[in-house]
């Protein structure tokens, strides 16, 4: 019977989890094709969006899956309702465009699972019947929250990192159509005012969301380090109480055995 429960309970996370894949997988495919802009021209990277909730949610396996589909409708994008953009020519590179969005995927995954290892410790007290109980909850939730933020961050971070640096390295020098020449100080400009706004926005929203679908049961349990055991004090609290008010009974008690023979 427990294997069967167990077998059950396998098939519905699958199931859950290619539906969230299914879900992530077409924001990221109409982000890349229909651009949403922002006051004053600004233009966000949305599509990796989708990818960095999932990172922080579920296994390196769909993690790894969403950042190479969103890589190869990127390029496509690039070569399709994208092609006529002044950036073309560059985004159409293979590592401009697609090594900087599987490496989100990866980095932004191991970063969140390692400070998780590290630093979301269980606290448990065990009562003298047996019982479990979890005793920093709100500690492990606000930290949770926070290593979330964080690797998106680093996520954010690295798509841009890499997107400029190959950027620079292939293309420094040269001169795209309206005359305007790819150089260090061009690429600076071009990305600095997306990426503050990509880094707070994203960094702010994706946690939030993680913990929304965790709670609704579309997320995985989050991976935890080493459980804390600690000693349930207030029982021996009470207990110590008891004995210390049974002394005091009994030595009232032959106190007033002594009186009466006196």
């Amino acid at each position: 019977m427990s294997n069967f429960s167990n077998g059950n309970a396998t098939t519905a996370r699958r199931s859950k989890n290619l539906a969230i894949l299914a879900l992530m997988l077409a924001l990221t495919i109409f982000f890349c094709f229909v651009p949403v802009t922002f006051p004053g021209g600004v233009t966000l990277a949305l599509m990796i969006f989708p990818l960095l909730i999932v990172t922080q949610g579920y296994d390196i396996k769909m993690s790894a899956i969403l950042a190479v589909m969103m890589a190869i409708v990127n390029q496509i994008a690039w070569y399709t309702t994208k092609a006529g953009q002044l950036m073309a020519p560059v985004w159409q590179n293979p590592l401009v465009c697609m090594v900087p969005r599987i490496a989100i995927g990866i980095v932004s995954f191991y970063m969140g699972y390692g400070l998780r290892k590290a630093f979301l410790r269980p606290k448990y007290v065990i009562s003298q019947t047996g019982e479990k109980r979890l005793i920093n909850q709100k500690q492990l939730y606000a930290k949770d929250f926070a290593i979330a933020a964080a690797s998106t961050a680093v996520g954010v971070f690295t798509n841009t990192a890499l997107c400029g640096l190959f950027a620079v390295l292939c293309y420094n020098g040269k001169v795209l159509s309206e005359n305007t020449m790819i150089s260090i100080e061009f690429i600076l400009t071009w990305f600095s005012i997306n990426f503050v706004i990509e880094i707070i926005s994203f960094s702010l929203l994706v946690p939030p969301i993680v913990m929304a679908l965790r709670k609704a049961g579309l997320i995985p349990p989050t991976v935890m380090g080493k459980e804390i055991i600690v000693e349930d004090n207030s029982e021996k609290k009470d207990s110590d109480n008891f004995d210390a008010t049974k002394s005091d009974s009994a030595l009232n008690t032959d106190i007033s055995s002594a009186e009466k023979q006196i």
